[in-house]
């Protein structure tokens, strides 16, 4: 199959031809149709997380072959498997734990730790390619007739957004709910938003354009993250119930965790790193929570699969490019050049 492959950290993917494993007991093959880029093939193809004082490693055999937002048709099932049929269209949920821990088994596949760790894209080879090889048939799930690339931001940037989203719980509907980076999984986030909160939504970016997308998605409020913009806001709206942190700074982690209430959630989904600090006591003084958001749940998955089918959101701006532009690609995206999504196309 052809692949486009990562041979060394930061250095540019090579064009590869590769042997895909053959499905075996419970496994299938999909031929993908649909690779998004994520910021966090960025974090994997640099071979580090910034974390702050270190750099924590990515370990990777080599050559890689990044992608986990895949999207496909069904090539192979290995035996014990009839389902989905031959053929059908599906989203691959790349998350993938043991299947066989406790972790797994209370439906946490994404935070197993268990070895050889198999979460495509990162741990085995991705959508980056013409298949992909899956070693859990019950990660296909089935997206119909769903817009061409949905289902493949499905399973990163429509997930992590929704399962961050879920983690708000019910606070009282007029408070705000603050969601703080409107790239890819930001403006999917607002997407989403209006189908699991009730709450009116405040959308902070750097960038006015990204903050006109997501007036354009539903927010009530659009602003820079300023102190002075969020005061007027807050001054109008009161503080926040919840707090998304889509970047992941420094930066955003002192607006967020300001801008809640006391009793609010600040929850930190972004992988940009770094390192913050913060009084201890003003924990115990504005009891606030400070949860971290990893992707999200098997079930989860399915559930927003099962949402964008009935069109509860819709789809983000997505930019087809052929498999063979995925440096250019790249590169455009670690420049900020990148509106939405990048969907690969082998």
């Amino acid at each position: 199959m052809k692949a486009q492959a990562m041979t060394a950290f930061g250095e540019p993917l090579k064009a590869m031809n590769l042997t895909p494993r053959k499905p075996g007991a419970g496994e299938a093959l999909v031929r993908v149709t649909r690779a998004g880029l994520c910021h966090s093939d960025l974090h994997i193809h640099d071979g580090y997380f910034d974390f702050g004082d270190v750099r924590q490693p990515v370990v990777v055999d080599m050559p890689a072959v990044l992608g986990h937002e895949i999207e496909g048709e069904v090539a192979e099932l290995g035996e014990g498997v009839s389902s989905p049929a031959i053929g059908a269209r599906v989203a691959v949920y790349p998350w993938l734990g043991c299947n066989a821990c406790e972790t797994c088994r209370t439906g946490d596949q994404q935070l197993c730790i268990a070895l050889p760790r198999r979460a495509l894209g990162v741990a085995q080879w991705g959508g980056m390619a013409e298949y992909v090889h899956v070693p859990f048939a019950d990660a296909l799930i089935p997206i119909g007739d769903l817009a061409p690339g949905l289902g493949a931001l499905a399973m990163c940037s429509g997930l992590t957004a929704y399962s961050a989203l879920k983690k708000i719980g019910a606070p009282p509907p007029e408070q705000p709910v603050v969601l703080l980076g409107m790239g890819g999984v930001g403006l999917m986030a607002m997407a989403l938003a209006k189908s699991v909160l009730p709450n009116p939504i405040i959308a902070v970016d750097i960038d006015p354009t990204k903050r006109d997308a997501a007036l354009k998605y539903g927010a009530v409020d659009a602003i820079e993250p300023s102190p002075e913009a969020w005061k007027q806001v807050a001054a109008q709206r009161g503080a926040a119930a919840a707090a998304i942190d889509f970047v992941g700074a420094p930066t955003t982690f002192g607006f967020g965790t300001a801008a809640v209430r006391r009793g609010g959630k600040y929850i930190i989904v972004g992988l940009f790193g770094g390192k913050a600090s913060l009084p201890l006591a003003s924990l115990p003084l504005k009891p606030y929570s400070i949860i971290g958001s990893y992707v999200g749940r098997l079930d989860e998955a399915r559930e927003l699969v099962t949402l964008l089918r009935q069109g509860a959101a819709p789809a983000p701006p997505m930019h087809e490019r052929p498999l063979d532009q995925a440096n250019s690609a790249i590169d455009d995206l670690r420049a900020g050049k990148v509106l939405g999504r990048v969907v690969l196309t082998p």
